[in-house]
């Protein structure tokens, strides 16, 4: 059943190994941050191009950002009253509280999901579904809603002009772009084409390594505290997307990849945005590696049951 998804873990433990041996000597920071610029500015847009013009036409696809702001708001209730009561009981503290909040009630359909959803379907089509509700639904509210949200929980305020980041960020203008030329049958001349399907081919397994070098469980005793969002972030985001994606209508290997994106770890930009605000960064990254190694565990069984 994991025959597909061993080179995922394969890159995830390449970033891991990384990060612990750090060859060459650059800090991990360095590398993570210039891959990321790579990804987000160029590799991620070629990936989203390619996608789109080599796939057919499909309006039922703009519902999978519909439930992906249904489960995103219902995952932010839950993780406000939840982790607001373990707060308030003096189980955690404030800062830990908008970590787990952030790194539970936000999902990453182009980290973990793209890959994971490639491996289990087997067709550049499906990974249609993360690029959509990641772009159309997670990133805009993250930097909006989520940004002015997990602020209150830190040392700092919320920020001023930081609502609208995510129009400055080229892959949401790039998938509004591909979404326009798809549905007007738009086509790229082949000699262009190649050379974008070359760049987005890149885009997937760079996307793993950096999540491989966010894994940090250095510290044991954060543990106990982050079982609860791996709960919430996997069981819970798993039914959540069930549930909105079934209301809407969607079936089938729609309804597979939207449940499985649904359940997908938190955004790895999280690690900066805790340290911006001063929540507890090493909680933050524990139940992002958690949630992670849990999230490629259960994916396919994920997909048998949808």
């Amino acid at each position: 059943m994991y025959e597909r998804l061993v080179p995922i873990f394969l890159i995830l433990l390449a970033g891991v190994v990384w990060k612990r041996l750090q060859p060459g000597g650059i800090p991990v920071a360095d590398i993570r941050g210039a891959l990321n610029s790579l990804v987000i500015n160029l590799l991620a847009p070629a990936l989203i191009l390619n996608v789109f013009l080599t796939s057919s036409p499909d309006l039922t696809l703009l519902k999978v950002p519909l439930a992906g702001v249904v489960v995103i708001v219902a995952g932010m209730v839950v993780c406000l009253l939840l982790f607001g009561a373990m707060e308030k009981l003096g189980w955690i503290t404030r800062p830990q509280a908008g970590a787990l909040i952030l790194a539970t009630a936000f999902g990453n359909g182009l980290g973990a999901a793209v890959p994971v959803i490639e491996g289990l379907y087997g067709a550049a089509e499906s990974i249609r579904v993360p690029m959509l509700y990641d772009l159309l639904a997670t990133i805009p509210i993250v930097w909006s809603v989520g940004v002015m949200l997990v602020a209150r929980y830190g040392s700092e305020g919320p920020p001023a002009g930081m609502g609208l980041v995510f129009l400055k960020l080229p892959p949401f203008w790039t998938l509004l772009v591909a979404i326009g030329l798809n549905l007007s049958g738009v086509t790229l001349p082949e000699s262009v084409g190649s050379a974008v399907a070359s760049l987005g081919m890149a885009a997937v397994p760079l996307l793993l390594f950096l999540v491989g070098t966010t894994f940090d469980l250095s510290n044991p005793r954060l543990l106990l505290i982050a079982l609860p969002a791996l709960v919430v972030k996997l069981v819970g985001g798993a039914a959540a997307g069930y549930f909105a994606a079934s209301a809407l209508g969607l079936e089938g290997e729609l309804l597979g990849a939207t449940v499985i994106t649904a359940a997908a770890p938190s955004i790895a930009v999280g690690i900066a945005l805790s340290e911006r605000f001063k929540l507890d960064s090493a909680l933050f990254s524990t139940v992002m590696t958690l949630t992670t190694v849990g999230y490629v565990l259960i994916a396919p069984y994920l997909q048998q049951a949808f």
